[in-house]
């Protein structure tokens, strides 16, 4: 079964716009959209300011300079347009010396007697948030969207929505701005994005202004955001390119566009009467609305201009961006890659490693682990296929593997049957705390859930697993729609019985079956020395403090089903039990250990 993911509840899927005056250019000078009033640059490194000349007017110098409001230049610098003629245009690129944050300032572009002047800029902290729906889904359509609307004013908090296209949309481009975070302005911001953005204003200098680029299309492939070039290098990348070149095979334009045009259609009266119906009733479940107006009319036919192409979204939407100077990137996408789960760890070191390339920096890159999720049907039919638990080890691993790459864990967060949770507050915060933690050094800042160090497997078929980021160690709720209950706020927090631990243990046949599991909270790290551990680091630290002189959280699994344990697994479910959290309220991420391997590390951070 293909999962529906499409484009988040309320956005549209691709952006449209009317004719309309070209801002970004004078006579023979072209600055790319980006660059707008009211924008955020990034501080304390080298201002990249980019753009075009018409052909015959290359070799021509470009300046750009910061004024201040009384017209004296604080920075200006030059370049020469490239002679190397691209797409009918001469490249250029002038950088800026690094500046601390401030403004509102002017920055002023010239070439020969043309220039642009681009007002109330601002240098701040400026971050790419990408990935397909779940990213794009709009502040305007989350949880308690109205009274975050109605706090949200802020000058210093601004984002721009790079046009959603799978072509290059110069009119799009022009009527896109950089706007400040308003009751007015900010429904149709990321949510995701707006909850880490807010609390990047919250803990950081009160003066410090926060940029964000909206840079996301629902229903995209990580394929989508990488280039021909990357996806060719890999048997896995290729598999996209095929399967995309068998579905456009032998098909005319006019094929394309009556394909299209039939699906967008039906697309359209889905999503009118999905929204009439919410805006009756903000309540109703989306089990009430499958059932009255059916699936999501997803996903839609393939043609050599979709944004959902291999690549598409690269070319005509990251690209044009590039090398806007920024702090770094947040990514919450993977839900559309299920069916080639085995596939999406490679592509995402290479889709990490490309972008980076491209800012010719190793920037931080903060990664949404994937939810819980199920589809009703899928979990009522033939079982939960387990392909979202791959996904979610790829995201963790590339963490854990990858320098300067981090993840949140959400697996208290997403909704049973729908793919599209509405609760972006805590992805959104979680990813503001991993950066300043990991990036601004409030090394106090919580980010982690219970962690496994190591484990021991004792007599009678007991393993013993050894856990940092561990005080407060205890169990609460099973499912993201139970974990705020007061029954399960009630239950014994130290002890679960199997069907609600989370906790898996197979034997040499390799079934799994649910386990008893009893938290210890009096270990020390002493005893860690006699464990039989994958890799224990000594030298490693909890907000600050070194681990060994911290307790230790442990916890002892059994089932009787499994009397010589060689598999143990936690919360490997699309849906399922995950109820291990610490006294921060921060889950434990799902993973596995193979219990007769005593040298491989299994260990975050």
């Amino acid at each position: 079964m293909v999962t529906a993911t499409g484009p988040a509840p309320g956005s549209e899927m691709t952006t449209s716009a009317e004719p309309t005056e070209d801002r970004s250019t004078s006579g023979v000078l072209h600055v790319a959209a980006i660059f707008a009033s009211h924008m955020v640059l990034q501080r304390n490194k080298p201002i990249a300011v980019f753009g075009a000349l018409d052909a015959d007017c290359a070799g021509l110098e470009v300046s750009a300079e910061i004024r201040d409001f009384d017209g004296s230049v604080i920075v200006q610098a030059h370049a020469y347009a490239s002679k190397e003629i691209k797409n009918g245009f001469s490249p250029w690129r002038v950088m800026l010396p690094a500046q601390p944050e401030g403004g509102p300032y002017t920055l002023r572009v010239t070439a020969g007697n043309d220039f642009i002047e681009y007002y109330d800029v601002l240098i701040g902290e400026v971050w790419l948030a990408g990935g397909q729906s779940n990213m794009e889904l709009e502040l305007r359509n989350s949880e308690d969207a109205e009274e975050a609307l109605d706090n949200c004013a802020d000058p210093l908090l601004r984002f721009y929505n790079v046009p959603k296209t799978g072509v290059i949309n110069r009119n799009a481009e022009h009527a896109a701005s950089w706007q400040e975070s308003s009751p007015e302005n900010s429904g149709v911001m990321s949510a995701v994005a707006y909850y880490f953005a807010r609390k990047l204003r919250d803990e950081l200098d009160s003066d410090l202004p926060i940029g964000i680029i909206d840079c996301y299309i629902g229903g995209t492939s990580i394929s989508c955001w990488t280039s021909e070039d990357a996806l060719n290098s890999s048997e896995s990348g290729r598999g996209y390119l095929a399967r995309y070149e068998q579905a456009i095979a032998g098909k005319t334009q006019e094929q394309f566009d009556l394909e299209y045009g039939e699906w967008q259609s039906r697309s359209d009266t889905w999503n009118e009467s999905i929204a009439a119906a919410r805006e009756d009733d903000p309540d109703v479940t989306w089990d009430t609305l499958t059932q009255q107006y059916g699936e999501c009319p997803w996903p839609p036919p393939m043609t050599p201009t979709s944004q959902w192409r291999p690549s598409g979204a690269f070319h005509a939407m990251l690209e044009r961006i590039v090398p806007y100077s920024l702090a770094g990137f947040l990514w919450y996408q993977g839900e559309e890659d299920e069916p080639y789960c085995g596939s999406y760890r490679e592509l995402l070191g290479m889709m990490i490693g490309e972008w980076r390339a491209l800012w010719r920096e190793s920037l931080p890159f903060l990664i949404v682990q994937l939810p819980q999720w199920i589809d009703k049907k899928v979990d009522e039919g033939d079982g939960d296929p387990m392909l979202w638990p791959v996904l979610r080890e790829a995201q963790w691993d590339a963490a854990q593997s990858i320098d300067n790459v981090f993840a949140i864990c959400t697996m208290d967060c997403g909704e049973y049957n729908n793919i599209h949770p509405v609760d972006k507050r805590t992805p959104g915060e979680r990813l503001g705390n991993c950066a300043l933690r990991q990036v601004y050094g409030m090394s106090r800042i919580p980010v982690y859930g219970p962690t496994v160090l190591g484990f021991r497997c004792d007599e009678g078929g007991r393993v013993r697993l050894f856990f940092r980021y561990a005080h407060g160690l205890h169990f609460s709720g099973t499912t993201p729609d139970s974990f705020g209950d007061e029954f399960a706020k009630s239950l014994p927090s130290l002890v679960r019985l199997p069907e609600r631990s989370g906790f898996e243990l197979a034997g040499a046949d390799g079934v799994f079956h649910p386990a008893y599991a009893a938290i210890f909270v009096d270990c020390d790290i002493d005893d860690l020395v006699n464990a039989k551990v994958n890799v224990v680091d000594y030298n490693a630290t909890e907000f600050g403090i070194p681990i060994n002189s911290r307790s230790i959280g442990t916890i002892t699994l059994a089932t009787p089903e499994v009397p010589a344990p060689v598999m143990m697994r936690y919360a490997w479910r699309s849906w399922g039990p995950a109820p291990l959290f610490n006294d921060n309220n921060l889950p434990a991420h799902p993973f596995k250990l193979d219990l007769t391997d005593h040298t491989d590390s299994d260990h975050a951070e």
